[in-house]
């Protein structure tokens, strides 16, 4: 920087010295002219002063710089000396009546006020305190020529004609000026936007280019130049395509003859560019058109940057993206595997238990009984809930909203709990607010889990007192509830380190808490999943030895009541169903790999009256159906030979009389999107293994009932 400082001061008075040597020479030569008109006396009088006023005019400058000469006092009192002298000496020319003289006057005192117009035009008080002088002098010399030479009247004229030209150049001057300070204002105002240009283009990216698409010339930046292993200059324009990999030359090579035609004016490309040391590397190109000026022809003006490190990380985040789903895959299709292998044999435990349940057994055998069903039931819950956090944490658990009646589901499912109060000897107790409407389209399935899990936490953790449920509801917008279940016991309580920490899955209060009341905490932190998902939340209050109150909340829109009939008529259907009257003497096949599955089945319906038949296979199935008839298939899907979706597939394309046979899926499948998929492949309706007894006479009197046109008549008329 130092360098270049003095470089440019060095410059200032080598440009100083040659005004001085050409000020002198005109100093002394106009002298001599002075002279021959008024003599040598005349002429050293007035050369001696104007070469001592050049001199100091000189000394002034060198010890300024170009910014601050003229704030010189010196400098100016020496300039107002010059052109003063040279103001006097025009008008001596002047008087001496002759054509030379007034060549010369007139030369002198013009280049004067050119000289002072354009050379003093940034500091407007010292042009018009300097121009006064050779104007005076013009007016002096127009005057007395005027005046000398024609009669009064016309020397009016002419004095008033000159002193119009003397507005005239003082009106050119300030013209000059205000031109001369638009034009320093627009060059700082485009040297700022080309600092600021230059700044943005080297700090946001990684150079800049030109394009000439006339000449087809390259001119890249320094930077850029630098990275391809160029000089910065101009280059052919094949040098750039050149660089450009072949894969995505197409592209930009496309762009640039658009551009040639006028029928493009920009471009944006993610292009590879081979680098000095023979490397690609991903930059983003973007370009423009600038039209063209006086002074250049059509060119592109554009920007590189360097992406190579975005697509490396965009690379990683595909690879982990890659990786999550795979492992997200991994790990559904192990649950799946798991709840498959968990489910059959649960299934065969589980039947066994529901159809001795249904024998004559003595007091102790029952009580056995409902211990294995108990712990199956269990077990069931807990594989339930694995695969309910799976779903919450993948994001596709699903909420199904249906008219429905909240109070009677509440009751229902305060009464599985009432046998525990009283064995335990806690009171049960149930409230509702008055204003809840009666009926609510929500998600009964999940707001049944999201309460029994309350409940059953309530009765476990209550060793007496009482435990309360109390309904209520707060209207919102667009026909919309809030309802608020609250959950409220005398228990053990808990501390506010644990209440952080409750919903968190996997957690319990302490080791001694699991060790004493069991339980795997996964139904909280499923509960609040749910209720987050239908527009509420859970919240907890409680304190140590003081029992706990959980609030479920969660958001339901007012269902319109059902019409009387059709009340009626669900209830005949439900009544039909449960006293099995519609299953005697259908004929069921049931088609299973596993023997034990077969035999549960059988059990299930032979109190219904059933005419049951069994298969081992899909394809043996499609050998009973094409060889008798039959009202309904129990078809598995996972079976050797034919599985159970090659089956229905064969069974609804047969073209036969049973295509249309109703068919119930039963299956240990029990993922999310698992009954869909089993429906779109034309099942009818679907049971999950371990099969409920309960559940699965009541899907079979529904697909059998489908078509029952007479009930809603008879139940009117009833």
């Amino acid at each position: 920087m130092s360098v270049q400082v003095s470089a440019e001061r060095q410059q200032w008075v080598n440009d100083a010295r040659r005004t001085l040597f050409i000020t002198l020479s005109l100093s002394i030569l106009s002298g001599l002219m002075f002279g021959w008109f008024y003599g040598p006396v005349a002429a050293v009088c007035w050369t001696l002063p104007m070469i001592a006023a050049d001199a100091a005019i000189y000394k002034f400058t060198i010890r300024n710089d170009e910014s601050t000469f003229l704030d010189d006092r010196g400098y100016l009192v020496s300039g107002a000396l010059v052109v003063g002298g040279w103001s006097i000496m025009a008008m001596a020319f002047w008087l001496t009546q002759t054509r030379a003289g007034w060549a010369l006057a007139l030369t002198t005192l013009f280049g004067l006020i050119i000289h002072i117009i354009f050379n003093l035009a940034s500091r407007p008080k010292v042009q018009r305190a300097y121009i006064a002088g050779p104007i005076a002098g013009l007016i002096f010399c127009l005057l007395w020529s005027a005046w000398v030479t024609f009669p009064p009247a016309v020397a009016i004229a002419a004095t008033i004609s000159a002193v119009g030209t003397m507005l005239g150049i003082a009106s050119a001057s300030r013209t000059a000026n205000h031109t001369f300070e638009r034009l320093i204002a627009a060059l700082s105002t485009s040297e700022s936007a080309k600092r600021r240009l230059t700044f943005a283009s080297e700090s946001a990216g990684d150079g800049y280019f030109e394009l000439d698409l006339v000449d087809l010339i390259f001119k890249p930046h320094p930077a850029m130049a630098a990275g391809l292993g160029i000089s910065a200059g101009s280059w052919p324009l094949s040098e750039l395509a050149e660089r450009i990999h072949p894969e995505d030359s197409p592209s930009p090579t496309d762009a640039l003859k658009k551009m040639r035609r006028g029928e493009l004016n920009a471009f944006d490309e993610q292009v590879r560019l081979r680098r000095h040391n023979g490397e690609y590397r991903w930059m983003h190109m973007r370009a423009r058109v600038l039209e063209a000026t006086g002074t250049e022809s059509r060119t592109v003006i554009g920007t590189v940057v360097d992406l190579s490190s975005w697509k490396a990380l965009e690379a990683e985040l595909r690879a982990a993206k890659d990786d999550a789903e795979a492992s997200s895959r991994s790990k559904s299709e192990f649950l799946a595997n798991m709840s498959h292998e968990i489910r059959t044999p649960l299934n065969g435990v589980l039947g066994m238990a529901q159809a001795l349940d249904g024998e004559d057994l003595s007091s102790a055998q029952r009580e056995k009984v409902a211990t294995i069903l108990d712990s199956g039931r269990s077990l069931t819950a807990l594989l339930n809930d694995v695969l309910d956090l799976s779903k919450v944490e993948a994001g596709k658990l699903e909420i199904s909203p249906v008219p429905g009646d909240l109070l009677h589901s509440l009751k229902r499912i305060s009464q599985l709990f009432e046998a525990q109060a009283e064995e335990k000897g806690i009171e049960l107790a149930v409230s509702y607010d008055a204003s809840l409407p009666e009926k609510l389209i929500y998600d009964p399935v999940r707001v049944r889990q999201c309460i029994s899990n309350l409940l059953s936490n309530a009765m476990k953790f209550t060793e007496r007192g009482r435990v309360a449920v109390s309904v209520s509801s707060q209207p919102l917008d667009d026909s919309e509830h809030l309802v608020a279940i609250e959950v409220s016991d005398t228990g053990i309580g808990m501390s506010p380190e644990v209440q952080a920490r409750l919903f968190n899955a996997f957690t319990q209060a302490d080791a001694t808490t699991t060790r004493r009341f069991g339980g795997t905490g996964l139904g909280l932190a499923i509960s609040r999943q749910l209720a987050r998902l239908m527009g509420g939340d859970i919240r907890v209050e409680s304190a140590d030895g003081q029992g706990a109150r959980f609030i479920l909340t969660f958001r339901a829109k007012a269902a319109l009541p059902a019409p009387a009939s059709a009340s009626i008529a669900k209830a005949v259907v439900n009544a039909q169903a449960l006293a099995g009257m519609t299953l005697r003497g259908k004929r069921v096949l049931v088609t299973d790999d596993n023997a034990i599955n077969r035999q549960v089945i059988k059990l299930f319906l032979a109190p219904q009256g059933c005419e049951c038949t069994e298969a081992v296979n899909g394809r043996q199935a499609l050998d009973r159906l094409e060889s008798e008839a039959f009202d309904l298939v129990l078809l598995d899907i996972h079976m050797p030979v034919m599985d159970g979706k090659e089956a229905i597939q064969r069974i609804r394309s047969s073209q036969q009389p049973w295509s249309d046979i109703p068919v119930i899926a039963l299956t240990a499948d029990a993922m999310l999107g698992d009954r869909e998929k089993y429906l779109a492949l034309g099942m009818t309706d679907y049971v999950s293994k371990p099969v409920d007894q309960r559940e699965l006479i009541a899907k079979m009197n529904q697909v059998l009932n489908l078509d029952m046109t007479a009930v809603p008549r008879t139940a009117s008329a009833v």
